[in-house]
């Protein structure tokens, strides 16, 4: 089974990605990002999932991760607003896909199996 690795400052994003996807993966969650940082370096992920808008320091650790693994995918989900358009077109260089809130979950669970192959 894949791992994956959900991180939402939000706890119930966290709990309701674990419970629609713990049944095809097995899922690690997260509410800290030094604790994401952390795991990334010592687990084997298949695949990171951030709950989080877009940030220098969510690109700094996006861009970490991938000068770690540059092959792990990493799914960026938010709600897009104007003033994130420079961090939303900076930070897809380290992104694998970004899905704007709301999301189709369904959309998402798909694409999960794309980048999981």
């Amino acid at each position: 089974m894949k791992n994956i690795i959900v991180y939402s400052s939000d706890t119930n994003i966290c709990l309701s990605l674990l419970m629609y996807l713990q049944s095809d993966y097995n899922v690690t969650t997260t509410t800290n990002l030094n604790v994401l940082k952390m795991m990334t370096k010592h687990i084997k992920f298949d695949l990171i999932i951030m709950d989080t808008d877009p940030s220098r320091t969510i690109e700094n650790v996006c861009k970490e991760i991938r000068e770690d693994d540059p092959n792990l995918p990493i799914i960026l989900t938010y709600v897009y607003e104007n003033n994130n358009k420079i961090f939303d077109r900076s930070i897809r260089k380290y992104t694998s896909s970004i899905f704007y809130k709301p999301f189709d979950l369904s959309e998402v669970t798909k694409h999960l199996a794309t980048l999981l192959v």
